[in-house]
């Protein structure tokens, strides 16, 4: 199993035309964000996924998801 993250669905959603506009509005780090876009991350920071839930107006289950990794 692999998390992965919802954040461009999120963004398209609500229409957040860029990370860094995200980064920009929150606060938080732009590299931080831009490697969670990419799902380029390996621990999870309390921080960023609670300040991206708030600004998302989401549950974190709507921003994480549990995914099967395909065995090739």
């Amino acid at each position: 199993m692999k998390v992965r993250n919802r954040m461009r669905i999120l963004m398209a959603e609500k229409k957040v035309s860029s990370v860094l506009k995200i980064s920009r509005d929150t606060g938080l780090d732009y590299g931080t964000l831009l490697n969670f876009y990419h799902e380029r991350f390996e621990n999870f920071n309390n921080k960023v996924i609670a300040t991206l839930c708030e600004y998302f107006g989401c549950q974190i289950d709507d921003l994480l998801e549990l995914v099967e990794e395909k065995v090739s």
